[in-house]
């Protein structure tokens, strides 16, 4: 015997009408990225290697050279571990985005 004795003939009865419908795009945005600075604390020695990459024109400054670093690992990743990098910097990402908007709330 269930706990629970449920009328299923009830929905036949009952008549549900919708007042004011909501739209996804309304309560979470399409875009849901967020830029801004961040700090990467490292010790002298990777410090020193960056400015010296720098100066040897390998790039422009230090956010081009750390992003060339970051993007040639990446294309050494297996496909499998790819996919799982993404899902992970989208969960990061979506993280920043809340951080931030619940910020811009108070």
């Amino acid at each position: 015997m269930s706990l629970l004795q449920h009328n299923r003939k009830l929905s036949d009865k009952v008549n549900v009408h919708v007042k004011n419908q909501v739209r996804r795009d309304e309560i979470v945005p399409k875009t849901q990225s967020v830029t801004f600075t961040r700090n990467l604390r490292v010790d002298n020695h990777i410090t020193n290697q960056v400015a010296a990459l720098i100066d040897l024109g390998v790039a422009e400054n230090t956010k081009q050279l750390i992003n060339d670093l970051v993007q040639s690992r990446i294309n050494q990743l297996s496909k499998e571990d790819q996919n799982r990098l993404n899902k992970v910097v989208q969960s990061l990402e979506m993280k920043d985005f809340y951080t931030v908007k619940s910020r811009l709330k108070d």
